[in-house]
């Protein structure tokens, strides 16, 4: 049992680490599918420290035989998760905290410089479309992520016009004869 759990620890934890290098997109694109009166992003750190934590916890189980290492241990991945739920509570200053010690791939600042929220919620959308393959090869190469969402913003072209006192804007559907 205590084998399972290391495993679940290290993959999760190898997990985290690929969202935060920018080499796998799915939590980061889920969190522009999500509708609401504004963008949540997803903040990898959080889950980063609950890995930890739990990785922590778990190494202090394998050394049980050495009970004032293996309750350091355990109590700093005690500690870690108290923050991570904390995190999770108060997202609004967990944002602020988080963009200081972990801020996002430089595709998802690209992603986001160059799409309005629309055209990043249709991307999100398409995602889940795609082949497991095709995401593997968009995850690896940012250069092919970004021409296939130029292709997802031009299959999806609307009119925008800006509504100043709901402060949204309002789409129409396009027609490419008007273009």
């Amino acid at each position: 049992m205590l084998l399972l759990l290391t495993v679940i620890c290290v993959v999760f934890l190898l997990r985290t680490i690929l969202i935060a290098m920018g080499l796998y997109k799915n939590p980061l694109l889920d969190s522009f599918s999500v509708y609401g009166p504004a963008e949540r992003p997803y903040l990898v750190g959080l889950p980063l420290l609950v890995w930890n934590g739990l990785m922590l916890v778990v190494v202090g189980m394998w050394a049980a035989s050495f009970p004032s290492f293996s309750f350091a241990l355990s109590a700093v991945g005690v500690l870690m998760g108290f923050l991570a739920l904390l995190g999770y509570n108060s997202y609004d200053s967990a944002i602020r905290w988080h963009l200081r010690w972990f801020p996002f791939p430089l595709w998802y600042h690209e992603l986001t410089e160059r799409t309005t929220r629309y055209e990043r919620r249709r991307i999100a959308f398409m995602w889940l479309h795609l082949p497991f393959k095709m995401r593997l090869t968009y995850n690896s190469s940012d250069r092919a992520f970004f021409i296939w969402a130029d292709f997802v913003i031009i299959g999806t072209v609307r009119e925008e016009e800006y509504d100043p006192q709901h402060d949204t804007a309002v789409y129409y559907g396009g027609n490419i004869g008007s273009l």
